[in-house]
């Protein structure tokens, strides 16, 4: 969905921002959890994910820099370590229109992260 239609659906609720911003700039609801969104936008078998993520990584960091998604909450946001332009907009209308906190935490995945994936998406991928 865009920016607008994820603001007009959760502006009255109670934690209105809670999303997943794409490369492209448009917005999903992380169901069934943050994880479990970019899990399923990944497209790989989750085990397959799993099995190429080092043991001292989080999961969260991880899947965003395969995915290069953004995990958005009021007051956090993991991002892969290059964010889009369409995606530094979308984060910015979000606070424009105070659905995310003053202050709010940014984490981006490190150049180990971005490592791991890069060598994960050779062997899960290797025609990509």
């Amino acid at each position: 969905m865009k920016v607008m239609e994820f603001l007009n659906a959760h502006r009255e609720d109670e934690d209105p921002c809670e999303c997943v911003i794409l490369p492209d700039g448009s917005i999903e609801e992380p169901l069934p959890s943050h994880i479990g969104k970019l899990t399923e936008l990944a497209g790989a078998d989750p085990a397959v994910l799993h099995g190429h993520m080092e043991k001292s990584m989080e999961p969260l960091f991880w899947l965003a820099e395969y995915t290069g998604c953004m995990s958005v909450w009021q007051t956090r946001v993991v991002s892969p370590s290059e964010a889009t332009q369409a995606q530094e907009d979308t984060l910015e209308e979000l606070y424009d229109a105070a659905l995310l906190a003053p202050g709010y935490l940014r984490e981006n995945a490190g150049e180990n992260y971005r490592e791991s994936v890069k060598k994960a998406k050779k062997e899960i991928r290797p025609d990509a």
